[in-house]
């Protein structure tokens, strides 16, 4: 059985953002970090224990995350009941857990 997704309004933020400065680097290149989070979260939502629990994190739910093919993020989650919470679409090198707050979000 395939769990829902939602994923948090700061993470849906974050990815048009990073689509965006891809375009600008170079045209279509956007799409493409779109289609590969896409991937990403279709995998994760097809095998949601797969992912690598986040390094350190202690609480439950675990935090667990997924790498991007070809570009430098991981995509951040955490499973509860039937549902797969995205917390963020971090890059892999900037600001190392400035996503944990949105852990205890309730939105």
């Amino acid at each position: 059985m395939r769990l829902k997704g939602r994923i948090h309004p700061e993470a849906a933020a974050e990815l048009q953002e990073a689509a965006r400065w891809y375009d600008d680097e170079q045209a279509g290149v956007g799409d493409d970090f779109l289609s590969a989070a896409a991937a990403a979260v279709r995998g994760i939502l097809d095998w949601p224990q797969a992912g690598a629990p986040f390094p350190g994190w202690n609480d439950q739910p675990m935090v667990r995350s997924r790498h991007m093919k070809v570009f430098p993020y991981r995509v951040l989650y955490y499973i509860e009941g039937d549902r797969v919470t995205f917390l963020a679409f971090a890059h892999e090198k900037r600001k190392p857990g400035y996503w944990t707050p949105r852990y205890a979000d309730q939105f």
